[in-house]
């Protein structure tokens, strides 16, 4: 039928969408369905050995990576983990099919950690890095095949850090001598973390404890202390550190908890000595 002069011409959207789900997206997805139900070869581990929360975006992947610090008293912080492959969506500008593409996990943690670092070796020096700031490998976060992580992979990720504070502490004091009116500006937390970590005290940091309860006395003290005075009298918190530091003997220490640890030694080379008389049985004569 001929149009008539002047007709309209209406679109039908749902016939489009009905087609384009038919041409494109459960096609794709019915025939890459045995790669995304695949079991993972292993997994990539995300640790942090730092006590700072770090947040990154990696679109289209991930929208935002949370990265937390590790709590006081741990080694580490587990992150996360990631499948080996990983299997990401990609799109076609050119056919608008939506394709599905497989991802190293740890090229993906390495980007994570260091957009700079186009490798897998962690300790890699980046002679020019395109960003600054976003080397998260030498603030304490790593990847690891194993969970938990090796002693070796922990004592080079605390290198690397310890090498970033140290670095950043020297530009500091630096910064301090020559232009001491601008320190405020140039400093960030990163610095007083670092000055935390190893513990010194700086004209623009002093050292920084968070106050607690005796569980003895109820009196307000720093945390993590093993003894303090009051009212002219040793309360103590911690035995073991105390009596380390010669503010109490073992015999002190035994009669206030009854701990076997600080028992005296003769009374434990006498129990052991018991122990060690107990007559055994008689042997059964034989003929």
């Amino acid at each position: 039928m001929a149009l008539q002069p002047n007709a309209a011409l209406t679109s039908r959207p749902d016939l489009s969408m009905a087609e384009n789900r038919a041409h494109n997206f459960d096609f794709n997805f019915n025939v890459n369905d045995y790669l995304l139900s695949r079991k993972p070869e292993y997994f990539v581990y995300l640790y942090n050995i730092s006590e700072n929360d770090y947040v990154v975006s990696r679109p289209p992947i991930a929208k935002e990576v949370r990265i937390p610090g590790r709590k006081a008293g741990q080694e580490y912080a587990l992150v996360g983990r990631l499948p080996q492959p990983m299997w990401v969506p990609e799109g076609s500008v050119d056919s608008s099919q939506l394709k599905i593409g497989a991802e190293d996990a740890r090229r993906f943690a390495m980007d994570i950690i260091n957009p700079d670092n186009l490798g897998l070796d962690q300790d890699a020096l980046i002679q020019n890095p395109m960003s600054q700031g976003a080397n998260l490998g030498a603030k304490g976060v790593f990847w690891s095949l194993n969970n938990p992580p090796t002693e070796v992979e922990l004592k080079a990720a605390k290198k690397r850090m310890e090498a970033y504070y140290e670095n950043i502490l020297l530009k500091a004091e630096a910064h301090a001598v020559s232009s001491p009116a601008t320190l405020s500006q140039y400093l960030t937390p990163e610095h007083h973390a670092a000055a935390d970590y190893f513990g010194n005290e700086y004209t623009w940091h002093t050292k920084r404890s968070r106050p607690m309860d005796c569980p003895n006395c109820g009196v307000r003290v720093k945390e993590g202390i093993a003894y303090h005075v009051v009212d002219g009298d040793l309360c103590v918190i911690d035995w073991v550190r105390t009596v380390k530091a010669g503010k109490r003997t073992r015999a002190q220490a035994f009669d206030a908890t009854g701990d076997q640890q600080f028992a005296p030694v003769v009374a434990q080379q006498a129990q052991s000595g018991n122990q060690q008389k107990t007559p055994a049985k008689p042997a059964i004569p034989t003929e």
